[in-house]
């Protein structure tokens, strides 16, 4: 009988633990769900899901020092025009899921946003994928009309230009 009780004692923190690290698990699958994997593909998959709208993809990174700033003024500005949709792809890879999505809960995102982050491991090749011109620099964005007429800007957008754009739509 006594034994029997110990066993039971001995098995309860291993319940414990695995009950903590399954919940880990599905909380780090909520995390990775959020963040779609941004593959050589996925610019024309992005623009045909979002074809005849005007839209801002934007490409940042956790080491880029404005690019947090960029997705708030991006995010801002997107919910003064709803009908503008915001794509950001976070270049940073699959080893940071945690600190992006931790990273974009600070920001004020508007309701309706996609995030995608780089999930194959040659990110030079995948940039290339992007677009040839593009070296790497961040922040980077591309706005898109109605028509899907593209405007490539590394480094922040001009207030005055980034208005006059959406004055369009």
């Amino acid at each position: 009988m006594a034994k029997g009780y110990a066993m039971r004692l001995m098995l309860k923190p291993s319940l414990v633990k695995i009950s903590l690290m399954l919940a880990l698990m599905m909380s780090l699958q909520v995390c990775a769900e959020s963040l779609k994997p941004f593959m050589s593909s996925s610019r024309v998959e992005i623009e045909k899901a979002h074809h005849g709208q005007p839209m801002i993809m934007a490409f940042w990174s956790l080491d880029c020092t404005y690019c947090l700033d960029e997705l708030s003024t991006l995010a801002d500005f997107v919910k003064q025009h709803p009908k503008i949709k915001l794509v950001l792809v976070n270049a940073d890879g699959l080893s940071t899921t945690q600190e992006v999505a931790k990273a974009l809960k600070q920001i004020k995102l508007p309701a309706a946003y996609e995030a995608w982050q780089f999930s194959e491991s040659d990110e030079e090749r995948l940039r290339y994928s992007i677009d040839k011109t593009w070296y790497g620099e961040l922040p980077r964005t591309y706005y898109y009309d109605n028509s899907h007429q593209v405007k490539a800007i590394s480094g922040s957008p001009d207030l005055i230009w980034l208005k006059s754009w959406a004055s369009k739509f």
